[in-house]
């Protein structure tokens, strides 16, 4: 259990570092964009872009200090009483960080702007600084288990300027890399070359300092390089992979998967550092089960962080879509859903960037010969005539504006229910840390223990989204029959666990999920029929129980001994 809820946090840390990180890199571009005339047009595609997520992304900063709190108390008083002075300029800089960006907008005196800009702009930089150097303290093990430890040295050596350096690099190429897909979205050569450029000047300069950083670990975190360079060698790697696919994409001018490579590559960098540090959650002491919370508590943490995450996943993932497309932040692009006809151009494509408050002047300034002249657009396909179109001021929604209308949210909130309930009953009855589940003879291709919940939670996340999809699709006799499908799978799902482990049967557990197997195929084809989209988010979740199936056919070759009865015992 207590490995389980160390992966979710993790979760956080990653999401944070991920999404968090692009909006400190922003601060550093706006820091070196230079004086108000050369820097307007990048420090607006910043403000533009920050404006709609910037306060949502510190979601997953709270999620980690409450997750660390509740379920690992000894770890969260070691480094609060160790690294209080890091963790002070940290939230320091992030209150004026906000402070600036808002004010910045807000006030209309030249030195007042400059005031609340460099404010912002310097707590961007200084915050992922102390953040990274927080980690190199951890990392370097300058936290003793007691805390009270050095308030200096514990964040002012090697191992913490190391990371403090590479944190503000790789959020400087998080945002470079973010802006210019923006800028080729807006179909901005100039801020497209400007921001590639610097986009690929920080992925070289961060990945020349990683390399760097080799022998500085070396010397001062050993236990840190040995196992970077063993078991979590692999991510590094693929990290290193994911950091020039991105680089190239970038000088492709591809939209499509540059932002998925940059970030998957800080992200692999940070699980890395994850696996580097396991077992220990300082470094080089203090394990994982030795600083956590008794397990109902951990239970009540598993149970909150699956429900927060069906919560907030798909709100964040919504808010992310609707800013992508410009319907939030309509100071600076207009909502494009819902128009009149007096405010579409000649073209009857609807309000575009660039053209649309042009397009609805010129209509509203003759709107009766705006009205012959586009009916015809405007109702193509239609009996409309234009001199309808000029009496009728408004027309119903066009194709594009009909797919972006939100789904009822009924049946994502029963499906999301559905399964937080399941999540909760299997985690109830799983204990991979029983004495004997460690006997079983197990392949060396299972994954460690903690891995099961980081891939679970998204897993049954798209259960969830599948499922809101699908039957928000269905009508009548389909949708209770995909209902009905979706239950059945869900209570297989749940009855595994407990013919694993209650029962101490992995030939049982086989059995299981080889219904769930089958259940999974008759799932995917019910609703592939009703929604394509769907099915392929359900994808995944049929190939990690397909290998479960694997894992489990082969844990019951390896033991062969007779099935002890009676419920485990740990």
């Amino acid at each position: 259990m207590a490995e389980l809820v160390a992966a979710f946090l993790f979760i956080g840390v990653v999401a944070y570092a991920v999404l968090g990180g692009a909006d400190f890199g922003a601060g550093f571009w706006d820091l070196t964009a230079g004086g108000a005339k050369r820097g307007r047009e990048p420090r607006h595609l910043i403000d533009v872009s920050l404006a709609p997520v910037w306060e949502a992304n510190h979601t997953w900063l709270i999620y980690c200090l409450v997750v660390l709190w509740t379920a690992f108390p000894p770890a969260f008083a070691a480094i609060t009483t160790t690294l209080y002075i890091p963790l002070i300029l940290a939230l320091l800089g992030i209150v004026l960080r906000g402070a600036g960006f808002a004010f910045r907008k807000a006030t209309v005196r030249t030195e007042e702007q400059r005031l609340y800009g460099a404010a912002f702009a310097l707590s961007s930089v200084l915050t992922p600084y102390c953040f990274g150097a927080i980690a190199g303290g951890l990392a370097s093990g300058r936290v003793p288990t007691a805390g009270n430890g050095d308030a200096i040295s514990s964040w002012v050596n090697p191992s913490s300027i190391l990371g403090g350096i590479l944190a503000v690099l790789a959020c400087s190429y998080l945002a470079a890399t973010y802006l210019t897909v923006e800028a080729l979205h807006r179909d901005d050569q100039k801020l497209y070359r400007y921001f590639r450029d610097r986009a690929m000047a920080a992925g070289a300069v961060t990945g020349a300092v990683s390399i760097a950083g080799i022998f500085v670990l070396h010397a001062d975190s050993p236990r840190l390089f040995h196992r970077l360079s063993g078991p979590a060698l692999p991510l590094v790697v693929l990290a290193a992979v994911g950091g020039l696919v991105g680089l190239a994409l970038l000088w492709a001018r591809r939209t499509v998967g540059t932002r998925v490579a940059a970030a998957g590559a800080v992200a692999l960098v940070i699980i890395g550092w994850g696996v580097a540090q396991t077992p220990y959650l300082l470094g080089t002491h203090l394990s994982i089960t030795e600083a956590a919370a008794p397990n109902a508590t951990l239970a009540v943490v598993v149970g909150v962080a699956i429900v927060a995450g069906l919560l907030i996943v798909p709100s964040l993932v919504l808010l992310f879509r609707l800013s992508g497309r410009g319907e939030v932040g309509a100071d600076d692009r207009p909502f494009r859903g819902g128009v009149t006809e007096g405010e579409r151009g000649d073209g009857g494509e609807g309000m575009t960037e660039g053209d649309g408050s042009a397009a609805g002047k010129a209509d509203r300034s003759g709107a009766a010969k705006a009205g012959r002249d586009a009916g015809a657009a405007l109702t193509k396909g239609t009996r409309s005539t234009g001199a309808k179109s000029a009496r009728t001021p408004a027309v119903p929604l066009d194709p594009t504006t009909v797919r972006s209308r939100p789904h009822r949210w009924l049946p994502y909130a029963l499906c999301a229910g559905a399964v937080t309930a399941t999540a909760v009953a299997g985690a109830r009855a799983t204990r991979p840390d029983a004495r004997w589940y460690r006997g079983l003879n197990t392949p060396d291709w299972q994954p460690p223990p903690w891995a099961f919940g980081a891939v679970w939670t998204p897993l049954y996340a798209s259960i969830a989204v599948a499922g809101g999809r699908a039957l928000n699709v269905a009508r009548g006799h389909q949708r209770k029959a995909l209902a009905g499908e979706f239950a059945a799978n869900l209570a297989l799902n749940a009855g595994w666990s407990n013919l694993f482990f209650r029962l101490r049967s992995p030939l049982a557990g086989l059995a299981g999920t080889l219904l769930l197997d089958a259940s999974n195929v008759r799932l995917l084809a019910r609703v592939a029929r009703t929604d394509r989209v769907a099915a392929v988010v359900l994808l995944p979740y049929a190939v990690w129980c397909a290998y479960a199936t694997c894992l489990n056919a082969s844990i019951v070759v390896r033991n062969h001994e007779p099935r002890r009865g009676g419920p485990a015992r740990g």
